[in-house]
């Protein structure tokens, strides 16, 4: 499970920006513990199932899901998808003379049920600068333990990651490479299990709609899955009986009814043409919800809500919520603006995040958990009136339409 998540200089963040799904010792009154956590060893609390980032537009809410992607991307693919002197596609906060001019950092903590890892690097466009790994065992007092440092040309390397000292011993750690990610391909224990647990972690942003919509069509190949997927449209009541490919082209069913409201027959039509925007979200949506949840597995969506409506997007937190839909502690981080959702029925208040962007244009990302907040409060009343920040400072418009002529 990701116990936190941290990022610096990178796009809007300036200063080290943590999201920690560990618990608070915060008691809510209408969610139970049991459903919303997880206990995982005795070294940590428990773990959050997820948590959700509010704030304005521009704020930095869909940067932090983007740092999630690039983290995931340079660890699963920068020894396989680039080449000697290709660029990383990595951009530090651009907006201060200093920070411009040096790496990003990115640091993940994660656990099982034996261990607690802790992995990061320092990178920038063109190379890395550091990079580390960290285990220690999920219990009480256990130490850390260095696996790996990497500053510049020089590396220190546990005696038990032999892979991984082999390939240094051999220069075949590119400076645009992680070790980690080099390590994997030549199936190093750690480092395969590093790179698996990141492929199960999917980072979906809003720039993903054609490749989700891909691959939930190839997802209809399986009848196991189509039949769960359909079902979970139909538990949606969007009025769609069926899903189905003809010639790899994807159609939906619905129910005709005659004029006396008997039913005659089902209709078909082209799913992508001729279904909403909001129906076709969920349908991209539903394989990975599904296989979060059946197998165990994390998911961070950027702007959940969009083109939605409330009451699915409240059903989708709350499957994740609930122990009996979520037996396997799937995780999920959204960012949203729904204030809907920003409810004690529904999230826990170390569930809640802002992000907020100072007159300098850095983001500051901060829990509902550091105010002083009753746990029935209205947190949406109180979060419109500005009470907790993150939301925007809106101008006089009237003046855009005002002709100083007259």
């Amino acid at each position: 499970m990701i116990i936190q998540f941290s990022v610096s200089n990178y796009l809007s963040f300036k200063e080290l920006s943590t999201l920690s799904l560990l618990t608070t010792n915060l008691k809510e009154a209408a969610i139970a513990d049991t459903d919303s956590m997880t206990e995982m060893g005795d070294a940590i609390p428990a773990i959050l199932h997820g948590a959700a980032i509010y704030g304005a537009n521009a704020s930095g809410k869909s940067n932090y899901a983007k740092a999630f992607s690039t983290f995931k991307w340079l660890v699963v693919n920068s020894m396989k998808e680039l080449q000697a002197g290709e660029t990383m596609d990595v951009e530090s906060f651009m907006l201060n003379s200093t920070t411009a001019k040096e790496p990003s950092v990115f640091e993940i903590v994660f656990c099982n049920t034996v261990y607690i890892f802790r992995y990061g690097f320092e990178v920038d466009n063109n190379k890395v600068y550091k990079e580390w790994l960290y285990r220690r065992n999920n219990k009480k007092r256990a130490k850390e333990v260095e696996l790996l440092y990497r500053e510049a040309d020089t590396y220190n390397v546990h005696p038990s990651c032999a892979i991984a000292k082999n390939l240094i011993a051999n220069k075949m750690v590119r400076d645009n490479a992680l070790l980690v990610s080099v390590a994997a391909q030549f199936n190093d224990e750690t480092a395969v299990s590093i790179v698996n647990w990141l492929n199960d972690t999917s980072i979906i942003t809003s720039h993903d709609d054609e490749v989700m919509w891909k691959r939930a069509a190839i997802k209809l190949d399986d009848p196991k899955i189509r039949k769960r997927i359909v079902d979970f449209s139909r538990f949606a009541d969007l009025g769609i009986e069926d899903i189905y490919k003809i010639n790899d082209e994807v159609v939906s069913s619905h129910v005709q009814y005659d004029d006396n409201g008997r039913e005659t027959q089902t209709v078909s039509f082209p799913f992508e043409s001729n279904e909403s925007e909001g129906t076709i979200k969920y349908f991209q949506l539903a394989y990975p919800i599904i296989d979060a949840l059946d197998n165990g597995k994390r998911l961070v969506i950027d702007e959940i809500d969009s083109k939605m409506h409330p009451k699915l997007t409240s059903k989708i937190i709350e499957l994740f919520n609930s122990k009996t839909t979520n037996p396997n502690h799937a995780q999920l981080i959204f960012t949203i603006h729904d204030t809907n959702i920003l409810s004690a029925r529904i999230l826990r208040r170390d569930q809640v995040w802002f992000t907020q962007k100072d007159p300098y244009g850095a983001t500051k990302l901060y829990s509902l958990a550091e105010y002083k907040v009753r746990n029935n409060a209205s947190f949406e009343k109180e979060y419109l009136e500005g009470k907790y920040g993150g939301t925007p400072i809106i101008g006089d418009f009237t003046k855009l339409f005002i002709n100083e002529d007259d």
